[in-house]
């Protein structure tokens, strides 16, 4: 079989090797001087095809064992290519190509592998947190203590959750999913304190909102409600009962800004430059809020960048907290989801 694919692939020539042969002793033969006769003709034809299959026999061993050696080298678990020695300059080629495409295809599958390990960690992370609120929830009612209150804290925990997975889901689509038109960041601000009106009555935040009425930006109004809605509730699970949360807004040549600062406990400067890292909860995480993810803000920020935005954080520990959402005035929304 390998015999045969070898004739196949080298059809061509022994087609051509053979013609020149006929041609030549045809010509010799019905010369006009005759000088060769039926038996001399005869005996160069046995010659050329003599030295044809001797040369078929030399070269099909010598790339029959380049095939086998290329089957044994790479007949094992670690699946790069290793190729031998190229026989022709085409092998080269086909070498290289083969080469690049496995480090294209080798550079794909670690970040699926790495994309699929982060899912999978945050889902584990994710399931793990919203039982919590689901088993508080269920205690309340198997105790028959009902408090409409309490009762509303938990759903409210659990629909920040579901809302965390859903944003976190369509991140990787973010291109199909987002339409760029003119948004009123005052009438969204306050739709987002509305989300979160029962914490702030539950925690007596007074809140002060200073975002002019005109102010308006090019984003899309979903995601940057979700954003608002993390920057938020944030604040008010580490700002105290009777704290002070103010938003206002911002404006420069270059770009405007929200700003939404409270006067909670503030972040350690050691936790500062990784408060966008994933799953990253700092010392308020642990000791403040032990059933922080560590998904809002990297969530917030991650989505931010694809609508072109940015986000900042200024803080003193036991002081408070600013966060600037900035809106650039120039941004070319075709290139915004590469980012």
């Amino acid at each position: 079989m390998i015999f045969l694919k070898y004739l196949r692939d080298n059809l061509r020539f022994i087609a051509l090797y053979i013609f020149i042969g006929i041609f030549v002793v045809l010509f010799m033969y019905l010369e006009r001087e005759n000088i060769m006769s039926s038996t001399d003709a005869a005996y160069v034809i046995f010659v050329i095809t003599f030295l044809l299959v001797i040369f078929i026999f030399i070269d099909f061993n010598i790339k029959n064992k380049y095939i086998k050696r290329l089957l044994i080298d790479n007949n094992v678990e670690d699946k790069t290519p290793i190729f031998p020695k190229p026989l022709e300059y085409k092998d080269e080629v086909y070498a290289a190509i083969i080469e690049d495409l496995y480090k294209d295809y080798s550079q794909k599958l670690e970040a699926l592998q790495k994309e699929f390990e982060n899912n999978n960690e945050f889902m584990t992370m994710w399931v793990h947190e919203i039982k919590t609120p689901i088993a508080t929830s269920k205690l309340l009612i198997e105790n028959g203590e009902i408090n409409i209150e309490s009762f509303e804290e938990e759903i409210e925990k659990i629909d920040d959750y579901v809302e965390k997975v859903l944003y976190y889901s369509r991140g990787d689509n973010f291109s199909k999913d987002y339409i760029i038109s003119e948004i009123d960041i005052n009438k969204l601000v306050k739709e987002s304190i509305k989300n979160h009106s029962k914490l702030f009555i539950r925690k007596h935040i007074k809140l002060s909102l200073k975002v002019d009425d005109d102010f308006k930006v090019d984003t899309d109004k979903k995601w940057l409600l979700f954003i608002l809605n993390q920057v938020i509730v944030n604040a008010l699970k580490y700002t105290g009962n009777n704290g002070n949360i103010e938003i206002k807004s911002f404006e420069d040549d270059k770009e405007k800004i929200v700003i939404i600062s409270d006067n909670g406990i503030g972040i350690k400067e050691e936790d500062l430059n990784k408060v966008f890292n994933k799953s990253f909860t700092g010392f308020n995480g642990r000791k403040e809020n032990s059933n922080a993810t560590g998904m809002g803000l990297y969530l917030s920020y991650k989505l931010a960048r694809k609508l072109g935005h940015n986000i900042t954080i200024k803080s003193r520990y036991t002081k408070g907290t600013e966060v600037f959402i900035h809106f650039p005035k120039w941004c070319d929304y075709y290139e915004v989801t590469k980012m």
